[in-house]
């Protein structure tokens, strides 16, 4: 029966677009995933696990029948220790009866890991979850505990978690509670626009920030930052090509392609008209988005919440002094201001977990407004919104501006499908060909529709 969990687990987890956490977003907030690592190593894998999780249970039985306190593991991805740990201290400092115990596992590795330990017994009592799409994976196998009825009778305030907690059900149950939310806005470097001659941007259409990036440009034209190197008006991410489309609330799966080719169009003309960084330059791994950023070569960064938490780590530590702000993220004509896209992280209870309900008061915890208050003193947006937090981000970074992060009507960055990595994938590798220049964008999108259909035709 474990083998029979571990292969779907397998299977349904090998298609999903990940979001990378932390440092990077994207198509799921985007973005990237880890690679199946082979049989060899699963299967090595899965018995240092259950060796580990025989030790790790007995130890917790001998514990509990000792009457100290109650161990909970709780395994979480590298990228996401900095905020996360804070939170399990605070915890562990108001509890006499129940420890939380950290255990961080590399952010390349952790897939693997979760897979394995989520395939059969484990000392895993709570595990982080990268968003919807790996949620509802993991809780059709049953590898997750239902919480729908203990959050019923909860303090939980799920309107606090917006739109997005209505897609966070698997099945009309809830497995898993949001942690964080990525949040896309239009991150800036105040200091260049202003000597630029320019006033800082404010909510505009995605035509009017091909102008105002041209025009920026052109201001830039032959200046240098402190360092010598060419200032550029902007930075776009090759992680998710379809945000224009998004933005409309119509996904990579949609027969429609007509805002997905509008969305490709616009990246092209951004990436090649000499106001942002091109594709090849983006795409080849020369350039990183934000140390462009934060050693003030470029002005305009589209991008994730995530980044006011680089920019607050890198000036403690004196790597910047960045003048940065942000505004909102541009919209498509006829979308409502303040429109931007993003995801929930998520943590949840495996269903293996001895002491659920102890569990399930250190979820809520985390995944309140205690946890929401000690993430945005760190420069993250946590999903359980709220004035307080709003107050303490604002705090915390020294910039009122970030109040745009909680203020944003974010659209879920994808849709809770399981083949949805099928064509985010075959999305990704025909427009990279298109702004490429190899293909023109009849044919990139002759091709995606084509693939569309034989993906939709095998579900």
């Amino acid at each position: 029966m474990k083998k029979r969990i571990l292969a779907l687990l397998l299977s349904a987890t090998m298609v999903m677009g990940l979001a990378a956490c932390g440092g990077s977003g994207s198509d799921s907030g985007s973005s990237g995933g880890t690679a199946d690592s082979g049989a060899d190593t699963g299967s090595k894998a899965e018995e240092e696990t259950a060796q580990d999780s025989a030790s790790g249970q007995e130890e917790d039985n001998a514990s509990a029948a000792s009457g100290d306190k109650v161990n909970l593991n709780f395994y979480i991805w590298s990228d996401e220790e900095n905020y996360i740990r804070k939170v399990v201290d605070a915890y562990n400092e108001e509890q006499d009866a129940v420890q939380v115990t950290l255990n961080v596992v590399p952010e390349s590795d952790y897939d693997d890991k979760l897979k394995v330990m989520l395939a059969g017994e484990t000392d895993a009592d709570l595990v982080d979850i990268r968003g919807v799409a790996q949620m509802s994976n993991y809780a059709k196998v049953g590898a997750l505990l239902d919480i729908t009825d203990r959050l019923e009778g909860s303090d939980i305030d799920t309107a606090a978690y917006g739109e997005m907690w209505n897609t966070s059900d698997y099945e009309g149950k809830f497995y898993a509670l949001p942690t964080r939310t990525t949040c896309w806005e239009l991150f800036y470097n105040a200091d260049i626009i202003s000597e630029a001659g320019m006033e800082a941007p404010g909510q505009m259409t995605w035509e009017e920030y091909v102008d105002y990036s041209s025009q920026l440009a052109e201001a830039l034209s032959g200046k240098t930052a402190a360092d010598g190197s060419p200032l550029k008006a902007g930075f776009w991410v090759h992680w998710i090509y379809h945000f224009y489309s998004v933005q409309h609330g119509v996904y990579a799966n949609d027969e429609n392609t007509e805002y997905i080719q509008a969305s490709l169009e616009l990246l092209n003309e951004l990436m090649s008209n000499g106001s942002h960084y091109t594709f090849s330059e983006v795409s080849s791994g020369t350039y990183d988005y934000m140390t462009e950023f934060q050693n003030g070569h470029v002005a305009l960064l589209p991008n994730g919440e995530w980044c006011v938490n680089m920019l607050m780590e890198a000036g403690a530590k004196g790597e910047t002094d960045v003048n940065w702000e942000v505004a909102p993220m541009p919209v498509p004509e006829g979308v409502a201001d303040g429109t931007s896209w993003g995801q929930f992280q998520y943590a949840a209870i495996t269903s293996t977990c001895a002491y659920p309900d102890e569990a399930f008061d250190f979820l809520s915890y985390l995944c309140g407004s205690e946890g929401s208050a000690i993430y945005s003193s760190t420069g993250m947006i946590h999903a359980y919104s709220s004035d307080e937090a709003k107050k303490s981000l604002a705090e915390a970074s020294g910039k009122e501006s970030t109040h745009f992060l909680f203020e944003a009507n974010k659209i879920q960055e994808q849709p809770n499908v399981a083949n949805y990595g099928e064509f985010t994938t075959a999305l990704s590798e025909n427009a990279q060909l298109y702004l490429l220049g190899e293909v023109d964008i009849d044919e990139c999108m002759n091709n995606f529709k084509a693939q569309g259909e034989e993906i939709r035709s095998k579900q």
